[in-house]
């Protein structure tokens, strides 16, 4: 796991007529939506009916997979398509994989569906919890470019991953995000009858899982290869698999593949994953002790034009002098936390209009640097990370040393905030704002931009660490995105961070160009042996399998 990511798994533990309804609400949320014109399919709730032949060659694969050596996939292959997605978890079978560590959450109508945060707002345009979202809402979002976006792509149902599983004779290592989910998934997985596929289970809000006799729990060889992108370095990986156990864990299976010989087996997904909008959903659990974004949004949706460039401006103009006030009881606390949302929303909304003025950009500035605290971590910074994707939105390339600065820029007052996990200095807690300045860095390519993210990518982890958690693989994606000089680009791929010399490989790798195809085959020339994404999607995916009983890794 990445620094990043073990940041957000720690932080989060502290801290029909109906859908068309729904939908339209989720609207006046994420205003991206309002371009929709076809209504957006949802996934399976339910698993399909499967013939008893198919079931027993099904059982008899996976029997077979889990003789190992296994290759499991983190959150899926996110180089194809956002993590968590049937598409990831589809090309990481087509790549080699034997399976995917799952992350699996609820939303407020009571559905099972993957997603790794506890906010939206990382992975796509919405803003809260996605507890506080209903099913309707989460499937009509849109993904962020920035993690692999696709037409079509949406957050999966754990029914539709459970069926990907069965047709794909698929592993699968349960990550349960929250608490209070372990009885619906059994159910789900006895529905199946894919207990046999389930190889681990975090325990984290799983002691019941783990302690279920259908539960057959395998040994990870090395778990750790997807931190850091150590599953970019073929003698890690060749090391890994030599060592005792069963399953190794990474990001990308297409060195593990290649070290098992392992040949792609690219498949189409069905359409038996899709399904019309339900109308029978249970009835929307509701918490009216917290501060749910969606409900608020709306409402604030009917009162503010998110068209207006003036309205918007007045929004982040208003005055808050409790920006940083940690104190008070949670009446207060959600007060605050109802501003912060409104701030980040309204830049939100200025970066989605692309109408640029140097008042907007001006604004967006001093949100950034001046973005609020909140002990909780749902809201903490928001405002300023939204600020910081609007800039990039308007290509508001001016803000460049802004940026800089505030990245640089230490707030005492975040000395007040719960402290992080053992080991994660106190800075770390920024990590939401300073993620999304290296994001929208990339997306105002300059020469100060470069340099700052040369100089970042230069530093050790020490270093870097002094500022926020160590965002090497954020950073070399967003450098690759600038104007790079052959030696800058070969420095990248033989740097001496294996987060950035793997992320950087596989950028060149999947989105070529003739430098960097020149460059790969100078600096490390094994890599172009390797699959590429670009292969994928001019291929459609549309490879036929094997034998039913060798069936596709």
């Amino acid at each position: 796991m990445s620094f990043i990511a073990s940041i957000i798994d720690s932080l989060s533990k502290l801290s029909g007529v109906l859908p068309v309804f729904c939908a339209v609400l989720s609207c006046l949320f994420s205003p991206n939506l309002l371009a929709e014109t076809k209504p957006i399919n949802g996934y399976i709730l339910s698993p399909l009916p499967e013939a008893a032949a198919a079931r027993a060659v099904r059982h008899q694969r996976i029997a077979d997979r889990r003789q190992g050596p296994i290759v499991m996939v983190h959150r899926g292959a996110f180089a194809f398509a956002p993590e968590n997605t049937l598409e990831a978890y589809a090309a990481a079978m087509d790549y080699g994989a034997d399976g995917c560590e799952v992350d699996i959450r609820r939303t407020a109508d009571g559905v099972l569906v993957m997603f790794h945060d506890d906010g939206l707002e990382r992975m796509t345009d919405a803003i809260g919890p996605i507890h506080q979202h209903t099913y309707s809402e989460v499937v009509a979002l849109r993904f962020r470019s920035f993690y692999g976006a696709r037409p079509g792509t949406g957050l999966p149902t754990l029914a539709a991953v459970l069926e990907l599983a069965r047709q794909r004779a698929m592993l699968l290592h349960l990550d349960i995000k929250e608490p209070g989910l372990e009885e619906d998934i059994a159910k789900l997985l006895d529905a199946a009858d894919v207990w046999d596929h389930v190889v681990e289970v975090n325990e984290a809000n799983a002691s019941e899982l783990r302690k279920n006799p259908k539960l057959q729990r395998l040994a990870y060889k090395a778990s750790g290869l997807q931190g850091g992108r150590l599953d970019m370095d073929p003698a890690k990986v060749k090391e890994a698999l030599a060592r005792p156990g069963k399953m190794i864990l990474v990001d990308d299976p297409r060195v593990a593949a290649r070290e098992l010989n392992r040949p792609p087996h690219r498949i189409r997904l069905p359409d038996s994953f899709r399904a019309p909008w339900p109308t029978n959903l249970p009835a929307i659990r509701r918490d009216t002790h917290s501060f749910s974004p969606p409900h608020f949004l709306r409402a604030l949706s009917k009162r503010v034009d998110g068209r207006s460039l003036d309205e918007l401006e007045k929004l982040l103009t208003a005055d808050f002098t409790e920006r940083t006030d940690l104190e008070g009881d949670v009446a207060y606390q959600q007060k605050r936390a109802t501003r912060i949302v409104e701030r980040a929303w309204a830049a939100e909304r200025i970066g989605q209009l692309g109408t640029k003025s140097s008042r907007a950009v001006q604004l967006l500035e001093q949100q950034v640097v001046n973005r609020s605290l909140h002990r909780d971590w749902a809201w903490h910074g928001l405002d300023g990370a939204m600020a910081a994707r609007a800039l990039g939105a308007l290509r508001a390339t001016e803000s460049v040393p802004v940026l800089v600065r505030a990245f640089f820029a230490i707030d005492p007052e975040l000395k007040k905030m719960i402290q992080p996990p053992a080991n994660y200095p106190y800075v770390w807690t920024d990590f939401r704002p300073k993620l999304e300045m290296v994001v929208t860095l990339g997306d105002l390519p300059c020469e100060q931009s470069k340099a700052f993210l040369l100089d970042y990518l230069a530093m050790d982890e020490n270093a870097a660490g002094k500022f926020s958690a160590p965002l090497f693989e954020e950073a070399t994606k967003a450098l690759l995105r600038q104007d790079l000089t052959r030696d800058e680009l070969k420095s990248l791929l033989q740097s001496r961070h294996s987060a950035v010399r793997g992320t950087a490989i596989l950028e060149c790798l999947d989105h070529p160009t003739d430098s960097r195809a020149a460059m790969l085959k100078a600096a490390q020339p094994w890599a172009l042996d390797l699959p590429t994404a670009l292969s994928q999607a001019r291929s459609g995916r549309s490879w036929h399998s094997p034998s039913p009983r060798a069936g596709p890794r």
